[in-house]
């Protein structure tokens, strides 16, 4: 299991919530790298091409107890999700779908 940075798992945690209809868009790219150094981003994009989904939630929950520790740190990370699904300018059903599921596990 990866242990990631806070910075990483944050990143990691913007790339599910971009693939949730099965596509990362260019402009959902552009917003999630804008805010980070480019050899993060890469090498965090890259982990994540390489996992599978089951690896995406288990890497997920193992590294939420080290960074998630109180509502305002879930909240912010749900907001920084929710700017990544209307980042494509659509908020379709399975965006929804997988934000409740993220929103439960986070």
């Amino acid at each position: 299991m990866r242990n990631l940075t806070k910075q990483e798992f944050e990143i990691y945690c913007l790339l599910i919530a971009a693939k949730s209809d099965f596509d990362i868009t260019d402009s959902e790219l552009i917003a999630i790298g804008a805010e980070v150094e480019p050899t993060t981003f890469m090498r965090v994009y890259n982990w994540f091409e390489a996992d599978s989904d089951l690896e995406h939630t288990n890497i997920l929950l193992a590294n939420k107890e080290l960074y998630i520790k109180d509502k305002v740190e879930k909240q912010y990370l749900l907001e920084e999700m929710k700017k990544i699904f209307f980042s494509d300018g659509k908020y379709d059903s399975a965006e929804r779908s997988i934000f409740s599921i993220l929103r439960k596990l986070l």
